[in-house]
């Protein structure tokens, strides 16, 4: 529930689903509204044969969807025709008749012509033919559009897309959880140093370079996240003029740890007024040592808590195990 009030507050996510939400809306509505034929009018008989087109121009390409069935003898030949009339400027092309027996092959043959002669016609009002050229008689009708289908693929996509949303912004969160994970574990120790250090009469800048240095021995992989990211900072700002204690203030109000922001307080605090921070990062370490041990005393109780499920599952199957035979028996 508390990561569900999480998204709901998060407001790029929700200005992100707002938006998707509404061009999904202005989609369907598109889909709804959006009349029979592109372009132009069909002129329909009183049994709903469609009999001719009447262009909204001669100058423009426009498209129609409609069904086409020949009446034959050996049984109704319907076929889908996706009718295109070209502009007055474009040229007809001719189409061959087949040399053929197969029935199918000449009727096919004879739509094609048709169209072609409807594609290619430079009239405003068209009168479609009511048989093929060898004489069989066809029927228009208006193609039935499929809306259903229509708006199940913009709601799987609105769907798809949003799941795509929640799942990068819980992912996002996932690894910003894990960072600051990482930081506040690191953190106790970078404090202690910094107070042995500055104790010991290093500058902060100094006592940063020194801190960030040992970090170089090692291989990256072995490094934590925030050892990395101190790393990676010190190399940034190197013979930059730049506060050490602005830097690391800019670091922790990135990653919104509290304690880190706490901690470049105190140096920055120390920076502008000269303030006591040896005795402020000696409270702030013990502090952060305390807060450890708490997490760490936590993480093992959780442990005993997923422990419980596997063992469960485990007493289960011994019980079954053990039933089993008795019940085989009977």
């Amino acid at each position: 529930m508390s990561r569900y009030k999480e998204l709901l507050n998060d407001k790029k996510l929700m200005r992100g689903l707002y938006a998707l939400t509404l061009i999904s809306a202005v989609l369907v509505l598109m889909l709804v509204i959006k009349g029979p034929e592109k372009s132009g009018k069909l002129i329909a008989d009183d049994e709903g044969r469609i009999v001719g087109i009447h262009r909204s121009g001669t100058m423009s390409v426009e498209h129609y969807d409609l069904t086409l069935t020949v009446k034959d003898e050996g049984g109704d030949i319907e076929r889908d025709i996706d009718l295109t009339l070209q502009s007055r400027r474009n040229e007809s092309k001719s189409e061959g008749i087949p040399n053929s027996n197969d029935r199918e092959a000449i009727v096919n043959s004879g739509i094609d012509r048709i169209i072609n002669e409807i594609e290619y016609s430079d009239t405003g009002k068209i009168i479609l033919p009511t048989n093929l050229p060898d004489g069989t008689p066809i029927e228009w009708r208006k193609k039935p559009e499929d809306l259903g289908g229509n708006l199940f693929t913009v709601s799987l996509i609105y769907f798809t897309i949003a799941a795509l949303m929640v799942a990068s912004k819980l992912k996002e969160d996932d690894n910003g959880k894990a960072e600051r994970r990482s930081i506040l574990k690191g953190l106790p120790r970078f404090c202690n140093q910094l107070f042995l250090m500055m104790n010991a009469g290093l500058i902060l800048s100094d006592a940063f370079d020194t801190i960030t240095g040992s970090y170089k021995g090692f291989e990256r992989a072995e490094l934590s996240f925030f050892e990395k990211e101190l790393a990676e900072l010190n190399e940034a700002t190197d013979h930059h003029r730049i506060s050490t204690a602005e830097v690391i203030n800019e670091y922790a109000v990135k990653h919104d740890v509290k304690e880190l922001i706490r901690i470049a307080t105190i140096l920055t605090e120390n920076e502008k007024r000269g303030s006591d921070v040896i005795e402020s990062l000696e409270r702030e370490s013990r502090y952060l040592w305390d807060e450890r041990k708490i997490v760490a005393r936590e993480c093992g109780k959780m442990i005993d808590t997923k422990m419980s499920y596997p063992l469960g599952l485990l007493l289960i199957v011994l019980i079954v195990v053990t039933m089993a035979p008795a019940l085989l028996n009977m």
